[in-house]
């Protein structure tokens, strides 16, 4: 039968412990469960939608079933529900560590079909539909579905701290009748940390209604038409803040289903949120609803209503600090890392269709030759690229530096040829410049970047736009896994004698294959760093694409650790490196299953014969007793540099967290000034 709220969110499995040094094990957890109690504060049938692992235990959704929850929308599936360790410290600060697989959160996201059909299908009922956070493909396929299955129904749609500004955010922003983000991912998605402004924007580009969560400084509800108006938050002595910003959301899904307008619905969503920091644990509104019902009624009678902003704020909403302290830290690297297995299955369901319609376009251009180029990670995903392109792709690619593009090569191109420039900020100089002098030629260029507004798109006749979550300053690692898959689905898309399909099914593999081996890597890249932060110096070798590699995982130490590297060629390094390894440096092999493995092993040989410290990484356990980082097995080598990059920014992040180092380390805020000018400064020379 319809129920009148409907919430789809996670499911997990949380361990507690507290900065007393007390624990609660196996607690239930997970935003579906936190905003579900919130509704079950106002109304007494809520739907819940959710995926869980084969070992969920069934009882610990007993309680929510006894207060009126209708759990026929949760799903087991195979594998195991998410689970965190939640550490509390005593100023109130949080850690959360992930007790699954990284990549396993976006594997149970919930899916269109989990709704029962009935809770849509019914004619008495037009119901609420809370979609909490969750991966942006994810949410945006369930609030198509739902505006399709029941084109009455009211949508609210929470953001994700993964989503990035583009134009899949506001498709799916648009199709909902209530925006609802937090004020930092507002910032993020926007780039402007002005809530008034920044939802004003939202309104002129079509989003019907924002209700932007401020956290202790209460909400914004702004609507077109109407002044905005501000919702105080409610006092309380916090507890527990876990879970607050979705009671909110719960609440406020309850009070439009008794048919709030969305600022009464706005206050009953303050009042909820009062009521859960109050206390702990996700289904602690059971037991509070009365205090969040004597709350909403003891609010200022003057406040009911739609009030203006600028006539009922007391002051100025605080000025927002960074999304984190730590956002300038390295430990912003370890988090980044984490989010690579949903960056891979994101970037390979190609969200928007981009890849495939300018493979499309290629097509009709008649291109022949694709030029890629870039500097530093851009360069390295190029490189990494050119044997997916090789075995699959119809297109005959050339990986350049985006210098050498521009100065040497840029007169020379064949008939047929395109520029890929590939930037992720948009903003780097020497790609500006090639794709500037690439134009000057008449060759068509197209700007793969992460900025569809910046500098490098403006000098491209055509953009191919992504998204990857940065959640702060420091050695790139998501953002070029993301670049390189992008360029690895553009390969599949302009197959050659059917070999499209053949790629598709292991790039389908792939963030499975990412997550193993990231939780396969993390002890031993903690074990291998603490042996290579005393080095001389740390060389790299790789072959074929995983040269690429190489030279990627010598640039996390430059740019984390500021250690100093070498990357080469795993045949060069016979030829001269080898007259400066002494016993004990370091050196690392990539050499996964591929045409060169054979000679990495005659090469590892003889690092031992030397006796240098060595270490493999590969999907086959090396000879001897060279350390190992182990890769997960089964992808080919064109696709084996998506997984080889990974245990080396994890030995990066070590050798960093080791050294004592933040991000980049810039001596002083000139310094860092003079850099960003220097990479970004966009001159353009006379090419050869």
């Amino acid at each position: 039968m319809p129920v009148p709220v409907i919430i789809i969110g996670n499911l997990t499995i949380d361990d507690v412990i507290q900065a007393d040094g007390s624990s609660q094990m196996g607690t239930l957890g997970g935003n579906s469960v936190h905003a579900a109690a919130a509704a079950l504060t106002w109304v007494r049938d809520v739907g819940v939608v959710a995926r869980c692992g084969a070992d969920f235990p069934a009882a610990a959704l007993s309680r929510l079933r006894g207060a009126g929850a209708d759990t026929g929308g949760i799903r087991p599936v195979d594998g195991p529900t998410v689970r965190n360790w939640v550490i509390y410290e005593a100023d109130g600060s949080r850690t959360w560590v992930y007790r699954t697989p990284r990549g396993r959160g976006a594997e149970v996201a919930p899916r269109p079909g989990d709704i029962p059909a009935a809770w849509l299908d019914g004619d008495s009922v037009t119901p609420v539909v809370h979609v909490a956070a969750m991966p942006l493909a994810a949410a945006a396929a369930i609030v198509r579905s739902v505006r399709e299955r029941a084109a009455g129904a009211v949508i609210t749609l929470d953001t994700h701290e993964d989503w990035r500004p583009g134009d899949d955010v506001l498709d799916a922003a648009r199709l909902v009748d209530v925006f609802v983000p937090s004020r930092a991912e507002l910032t993020e998605l926007t780039g402007r940390d002005d809530p008034e402004r920044a939802a004003d924007g939202l309104l002129a580009a079509g989003v019907r209604c924002v209700v932007v969560k401020l956290g202790g400084d209460g909400a914004l509800v702004a609507r077109p038409g109407s002044p905005p108006a501000w919702v105080p938050a409610v006092p309380a002595e916090v507890v527990d803040p876990t879970g607050a910003g979705d009671s909110f959301c719960g609440g406020f899904a309850a009070g439009l289903a008794l048919g709030d307008d969305a600022v009464e619905a706005a206050w009953r969503g303050a009042v909820t949120a009062a009521a859960a920091i109050g206390a702990a644990g996700s289904l602690r509104l059971l037991d509070r609803g009365g205090l969040a019902r004597d709350l909403l009624a003891s609010r200022p009678a003057a406040s009911a209503g739609a009030t203006p902003l600028t006539a009922a704020r007391p002051g100025p909403i605080a000025t927002a600090q960074p999304r984190n302290a730590s956002d300038y830290g390295i430990e912003t690297m370890d988090r980044e890392i984490g989010t690579i297995p949903d960056v891979i299955a994101g970037q390979f369901a190609d969200p928007g269709g981009h890849v495939r319609e300018l493979a499309d376009w290629l097509a009709g251009r008649g291109i022949e030759h694709l030029y890629l180029t870039g500097c530093g990670d851009s360069a390295f995903a190029g490189m990494a690229a050119t044997l997916a392109f090789r075995r699959h792709s119809r297109l005959r690619v050339h990986a350049r530096h985006a210098l050498d593009f521009a100065r040497y090569e840029v007169r020379y191109l064949p008939p047929g040829s395109a520029l890929l420039a590939i930037s992720y900020s948009g903003k780097v100089g020497r790609t500006i410049e090639a794709a500037r002098q690439a134009s000057s030629f008449g060759t068509p260029v197209i700007a793969l970047t992460g900025d569809a507004a910046g500098p490098l798109a403006s000098a491209a006749d055509r953009i191919l736009p992504i998204e990857v979550p940065t959640l702060g300053f420091s050695p790139g690692t998501s953002t070029y896994t993301g670049m390189l898959c992008t360029l690895i689905e553009l390969a599949r898309r302009t197959p050659r004698d059917g070999t499209g399909d053949a790629l598709r099914d292991a790039c389908e593999q792939l963030a499975g294959q990412a997550a193993k081996t990231l939780d396969g890597c993390h002890d031993a890249a903690a074990e291998i760093a603490a042996r290579l932060v005393s080095g001389r110096f740390v060389t790299f070798l790789g072959a074929g694409p995983n040269e690429a590699t190489a030279r990627f995982g010598a640039a996390k130490l430059f740019e984390g650790s500021q250690q100093i590297a070498v990357a080469t060629n795993v045949e060069e390094w016979a030829h001269e490196e080898y007259f400066i390894t002494r016993p004990n440096d370091p050196v690392v092999i990539v050499a996964p299953t591929g045409a060169a493995r054979d000679r990495a092993w005659e090469i590892l040989s003889e690092l031992e014969f030397i006796g240098a410290d060595a270490v493999v990484v590969s999907d086959v356990e090396p000879p001897g007793r060279a350390g190992f980082l182990r890769l997960a097995a089964g992808a080919p080598e064109e696709l084996s540099p998506v997984l080889a990059a990974l245990p080396l920014a994890q030995l990066g992040f070590q050798l960093a967290r080791l050294a004592g180092k933040r991000s980049y380390n810039f001596p002083s805020e000139q310094a860092r000034d003079e850099h960003y000018a220097t990479i970004h400064r966009a001159t353009l020379g006379e090419p050869a």
